[in-house]
């Protein structure tokens, strides 16, 4: 199975998240999508200034969707 991985970024505060962002690409298995979820969790909150983080709460998260049908 393929998986793809989808982002969002989200406010705590506000109880919120973006839609989510298709990232491009397919992952060969759930350890390859995780992994790259974690890394780009890191860039994207490289984005931010630590007082915005700070007064947003800005957290990301990331889903790991198994395609159906796909072989390796």
């Amino acid at each position: 199975m393929k998986f793809i991985l989808t982002m969002y970024i989200c406010s705590a505060i506000a109880q919120q998240c973006s839609p989510g962002i298709i990232k491009p690409g397919q992952y060969n298995d759930w350890n390859d999508c995780l992994q790259k979820g974690y890394f780009e969790s890191k860039l994207i909150l490289n984005e931010y200034t630590t007082e915005e983080i700070n007064e947003y709460q800005i957290l990301t998260k990331f889903s790991c969707i198994e395609q159906p049908g796909e072989n390796t």
